[in-house]
């Protein structure tokens, strides 16, 4: 049977970022890309490193389902503060800046 769909008609319209068409607020998404922001080397650090969950846990001074849900991306569960944390314990640096919109 063929489809009765339009070709080529978009289902719906979006903004270009995906975290404002799920509904997050400004902050929210502020939020949301600091996390990814600090993760992103945290993660690289750990695979750097080889670190087992059990030994990640231990370093990071967390249970080890943190650690599984921390390598898996999922942050939600993690503050920005505790990511910092998490950073200054592998030993890495953070620099945040500041600046006028």
């Amino acid at each position: 049977m063929p489809s009765t769909k339009a070709p080529n008609k978009p289902g719906h319209i979006t903004t270009g970022n995906v975290l404002e068409d799920l509904g997050f607020s400004p902050e929210e998404i502020r939020e949301i890309e600091i996390q990814h922001d600090l993760w992103v080397p945290i993660r690289a650090e750990i695979e750097a490193r080889k670190m087992t969950q059990s030994q990640l846990a231990k370093v990071l001074q967390i249970h080890q389902p943190d650690a599984s849900l921390l390598l898996r991306g999922q942050l939600a569960r993690f503050s920005i503060t505790r990511m910092l944390q998490f950073a200054e314990r592998l030993g890495l640096a953070v620099t945040i800046n500041v600046a006028p919109t």
